[in-house]
């Protein structure tokens, strides 16, 4: 089989990272420890077919965090967020789901009909401007980079691929009469984004076709607000709006049970809306005085920033005030938010399981799972990726934001550690039992996490100004 000498291994990129600029991290022992025997049989029982083919590129891949809580009744899944496509950690998946993944990208190029179409793939990092961090990962981001260029190539029309680090030292390096590819920091992203008179969204004065990162499309959409015309501009995943708001993703999710209540979920996510900083004071301090315990969550960041954890019903008014203030703060420096990230979802917080094996390394520490759900042709499929540990063990009495956070870049960065140190393959047997978890569990939770998105997707195509988006887009779709 011919194989082109340009090419090189991710293997070969990541062991030169550090020559090259910055080191990365290399995931293939969590990958290698995936059973994809195991997957397998867990999506021959679990996937969910989209409604036809205008679904189809609606949506590429999210994943969705789940705490487990335990009662009388058994482990209950809920759902944190759905996050999107801005995935971190990828590369957790098996070589089969991945390959289904880049696929999708491929093919979402070649159906672009500009013949020199635009796109963006952002991806996290550098939000600090005191310390601003490389993303370990952003070799993830290269290999969408590289299946777009695939797809735009197989159509017949070569593309190009640049960075936005390279855009900012000489704009003129921007090509203009072919498909191109961007890769680059949301924050660079950001802040030389503009639009025309007609709505249409320009880098450097070229007109953006598509962006990867749900994140990054909502802070596009926050900061550009109604001069933005979204008939002109594809956000992959369309629900972006979902994966980067709780709150939103919170009422599609309490919507969806309703209809059809799930044993293994609850019947509802407890939480609000606060859109101004008097009404997100008032909604805490309501929350924490009936005694209800609760956590505040910024809309469209990511790492765990600006969360807040409101645990003693005793707190001072004062420091609850003072957290709060300290939130909205960090994030319109750091996110380019000016403001804050509202709305802000005030929610329930949820006393997650710990790891219970006495001489584990990770003895009483909290935990989530991730389930990624991603797109293979006309059908949703679910892949039990990680479960992500918290950096310190959970002290009830004196909880420390660490114990609570369960964001592997956070606890990397925190504790000056590989983000390796607090994951394990979650479709592994041995993790199951570690987590006490059964098949048959998992089993249960796959199939809710590609019911959930089926129905988000069709509400995108039936609802979508739920998602902020123009009737007439989905109605092109259909």
């Amino acid at each position: 089989m011919y194989v082109s000498p340009l090419q090189i291994s991710m293997d070969t990129l990541i062991g030169a990272a550090p020559l090259l600029g910055h080191g990365l991290e290399d995931r293939s022992d969590i990958r290698e420890r995936q059973d994809w025997g195991l997957v397998q049989w867990l999506q021959s029982h679990s996937s969910t077919p989209l409604r036809d083919e205008s679904q189809k590129h609606l949506f590429c891949v999210a994943p969705l965090d789940v705490v487990v809580t335990q009662s009388e009744q058994g482990k209950q899944f809920n759902i944190l967020e759905i996050n999107g496509t801005g995935i971190g950690g990828l590369t957790n998946l098996s070589g089969q789901a991945i390959s289904a993944v880049l696929e999708d990208l491929c093919d979402f190029a070649g159906d672009l009909s500009a013949p020199d179409a635009l796109v963006l793939v952002a991806c996290s990092g550098m939000e600090s401007e005191q310390a601003p961090r490389l993303n370990k990962l952003i070799h993830e981001k290269i290999l969408y980079a590289e299946a777009l260029k695939r797809g735009f190539d197989y159509s017949g029309r070569p593309a190009r691929v640049v960075t936005m680090t390279q855009l900012l030292q000489d704009p003129a390096t921007l090509p203009q009469d072919q498909p191109t590819i961007v890769l680059g920091y949301m924050k660079q992203f950001l802040g030389q984004l503009e639009t025309d008179a007609s709505g249409r969204l320009l880098l450097l004065g070229r007109q953006v076709h598509a962006a990867i990162n749900d994140r990054f499309c909502l802070n596009v959409v926050h900061e550009l607000g109604e001069q933005l015309d979204l008939e002109q501009f594809t956000p992959l995943n369309r629900c972006f709006l979902a994966g980067a708001d709780k709150g939103v993703a919170y009422r599609l999710l309490n919507d969806f049970l309703a209809r059809g209540p799930r044993a293994c979920m609850p019947r509802r996510v407890r939480s609000v809306h606060a859109h101004d900083r008097a009404e997100l004071i008032a909604t805490v301090l309501n929350w924490v005085r009936a005694g209800r315990r609760c956590v505040i969550k910024p809309q469209g960041t990511g790492l765990g920033d600006g969360i807040e954890f409101f645990l003693a019903a005793g707190e001072a008014e004062a420091d609850i005030v003072r957290r709060i203030d300290g939130s909205l703060q960090r994030i319109a420096e750091q996110y380019r938010l000016t403001g804050g990230a509202f709305p802000y979802t005030v929610c329930e917080f949820l006393d997650g399981c710990m790891i219970d094996q006495p001489g584990h390394p990770l003895h009483g520490h909290k935990y989530e799972l991730r389930i990624v759900v991603y797109r293979e042709g006309l059908q949703l499929r679910a892949f039990p990726s990680i479960v992500k540990i918290s950096s310190e063990a959970y002290d009830p009495a004196d909880p420390s934001r660490l114990s609570l956070i369960n964001n592997i870049t956070a606890s990397a960065q925190a504790q000056h550690k590989a983000g390796l140190e607090y994951m394990l393959p979650l479709a592994n047997r041995e993790t199951l039992e570690l987590l006490g978890l059964s098949l048959e569990e998992l089993l249960e939770l796959c199939e809710a996490a590609t019911s959930f998105l089926r129905d988000v997707l069709d509400r995108v195509q039936d609802e979508p100004a739920v998602f902020g988006l123009p009737v007439a887009v989905q109605t092109a779709n259909r």
